[in-house]
């Protein structure tokens, strides 16, 4: 099932591909888009009707030899933000600062992800005659051999509300409730102040794979490791007498990862060394145990482990030493 709409929330459709930027900038963490395109118009300015609170629908066509599928759902986060640096990987849109970003948040993945082609198929008179109604043209159809749902600008569009009620009516047929969490599961818990994201000045990037759903599963690990970083030890002590500390997924739970939330992927940290997980540029090296970091002057960068744990899984640090530090 997928929530009604309220007040005056919209629902927006995104159709992309897997590159989708490149990390920090991942399908299912973010909306994107050059402001002006190669001819120096400015385009993709359905960005700038989205607003916090809106629903997403995800499209992706993960290979090329397949159709788009629908894949997931989102809630916007942030208003929309404009940067000079591209992202990691532009794919199509390189050469083309400066780019818009719009923060999404409980990004939920389908458990098998819905050809377009298929909902088409079933709804194809009701898709036309949604086509024909005004205000209807920021999606198309495509009569092609694979019948499918497109939009004008070729990335995203606002879609009517009885669009929407199709895939309400697909959520149902499989079965996929989306009940998302609307503090985005990062309430601190009373062991911990909130603390604001980190913030990586050069790019205006705000990371945002710090979610920890499970906070009695992190309180039990940092009671567990005496509320201490596992980098360097350190810990910081509050004015009621108690500590603070971080859990940090080693495989992130939001975007497209899918990380678990469970003991074996959460690694205590400071807020420093939490921030350099964040950022890419501190690891573990899985088979050595001995710390990594993109400077060889750190401090740390070659140094054993404040502590050893025995529950930490050499899956997740192969994940996090392959694919997302020092990128």
């Amino acid at each position: 099932m997928l929530p009604e709409l309220t007040g005056n929330q919209n629902v927006f459709i995104e159709i992309t591909n897997p590159v989708h930027g490149g990390p920090g900038w991942e399908f299912g963490s973010r909306l994107w888009s050059p402001v002006r395109d190669k001819r120096g118009a400015e385009a993709w300015g359905i960005m700038k009707e989205v607003k916090i609170g809106d629903v997403v629908l995800h499209l992706l066509k993960e290979k090329q030899s397949e159709g788009y599928k629908w894949t997931g759902i989102s809630i916007v986060k942030t208003d929309i933000t404009t940067v000079i640096d591209e992202p990691p990987q532009p794919d199509q849109w390189k050469g083309m600062s400066p780019y818009q970003f719009i923060e999404i948040s409980n990004f939920d993945k389908l458990p098998t992800p819905i050809p377009i082609s298929s909902i088409f198929a079933k709804y194809e008179k009701e898709f036309r005659s949604i086509y024909r109604e005004p205000k209807s043209k920021s999606f198309y159809i495509e009569y092609g051999f694979d019948k499918e749902l497109r939009v004008a600008v070729k990335y995203m569009a606002h879609i009517p509300q009885k669009l929407y009620k199709i895939f309400q009516n697909i959520s149902d047929d499989a079965k996929f409730d989306y009940n998302p969490l609307l503090n985005d599961g990062t309430e601190p818990t009373e062991n911990e102040p909130a603390v604001p994201d980190y913030t990586k000045p050069a790019r205006t990037l705000t990371m945002t794979n710090r979610i920890i759903r499970d906070t009695e599963l992190v309180r039990k690990l940092k009671e567990s490791y005496g509320w201490s970083c596992q980098i360097c030890g350190k810990r910081i002590l509050l004015p009621n007498g108690k500590y603070y500390t971080e859990g940090h997924h080693l495989r992130p739970l939001g975007g497209s990862y899918e990380g678990p939330d469970i003991a074996e992927n959460i690694i205590i940290l400071c807020p420093n060394h939490h921030a350099e997980f964040d950022l890419r540029s501190i690891a573990i090296d899985p088979e050595t145990m001995i710390i990594e970091h993109i400077d060889d002057s750190n401090e740390y960068h070659g140094k054993s482990l404040a502590y050893s744990r025995s529950d930490l899984g050499k899956i997740f640090l192969e994940f996090h030493y392959d694919n997302l530090f020092n990128e």
